[in-house]
């Protein structure tokens, strides 16, 4: 999968270009993820019997005579999508890729994964998809709140540490503060405007959310101030490769393809 050779830390042939990569994957990695979140909410429904409208980042469904479980289904099934995508890709990086130039790939496809279902679950008591299906289920309100609370600890603490593990793809020779900023807050803030400007146009509420929920990178800023050493880990830290461009085309394609809408009819 990696088109480029093994450098050391020390000898990466473009710095800049190693530093501006973890900007690139995070709009790559949620583009690999949310758009596909969606499909796994039409998918659902499609495989209940009910046409739907497939979008970029939304999906308009048409299940006028589904019963509340299966609308409940059909609001949960992107989350659980996420978090299984999330923790496959964080598998296959610890196990296969964090020493490779594609492993940051996986680690953001993991970050992105992983929060696209604590989010949902940080919002049970608010809104989102986590809180339409215990709305649809009768939940109590005291359950939504234990769940919302769960996801409002459990979401900084996962962007703490992936913000650890980002700070470790910085180029050798940057301090803290380069290093904390190419890996942390350039994706955040630069990443975050990137995504907006791929997926356009959006209902505003989703700019809104979008936004909002970039907030918890505050978290991953913190994890990689704190997680910064000199001692430079013994991986691959590269510069961009052929692969980061294909999987860049393929996320690119993806979400501009469903601007217009996929119908999914029976």
């Amino acid at each position: 999968m990696d088109s480029q050779s093994a450098h050391s830390p020390s000898n990466v042939p473009n710095v800049w270009g190693a530093a501006s990569r973890p900007t690139l994957l995070f709009v790559v990695g949620y583009a690999l993820n949310i758009t596909p979140h969606e499909a796994a909410h039409a998918a659902t429904s499609y495989l209940l019997g009910f046409s739907s409208t497939l979008f970029q980042m939304w999906v308009n469904p048409d299940p006028a005579v589904a019963t509340s479980q299966q609308l409940a289904t059909i609001a949960a099934a992107g989350p659980v999508f996420s978090l299984l995508m999330g923790v496959t890709c964080w598998l296959f990086y610890r196990r296969l890729f964090k020493q490779r130039p594609s492993g940051l790939t996986f680690l953001m496809l993991a970050m992105v994964g992983v929060y696209s279902f604590l989010g949902p679950l940080a919002g049970s008591a608010l809104g989102g998809d986590f809180n339409l299906a215990f709305t649809l289920l009768n939940v109590s309100r005291f359950v939504r709140y234990v769940a919302s609370a769960a996801g409002f600890v459990l979401l900084p603490c996962f962007m703490f540490f992936m913000g650890r593990e980002l700070v470790e793809w910085a180029p050798s020779s940057f301090g803290r503060a380069k290093a904390v900023a190419c890996t942390t807050i350039a994706p955040w803030l630069i990443g975050t405007a990137l995504t907006l400007l791929l997926y356009w146009p959006l209902p505003p509420f989703l700019i809104g959310s979008t936004l909002g929920g970039s907030v918890f990178w505050v978290f991953a800023v913190m994890g990689a101030t704190f997680g910064f050493s000199t001692a430079r880990p013994a991986k691959t830290i590269s510069s961009f490769t052929r692969w980061d461009f294909m999987t860049t085309l393929v996320a690119g394609a993806m979400v501009r393809l469903l601007v217009s809408g996929i119908r999914l009819t029976h």
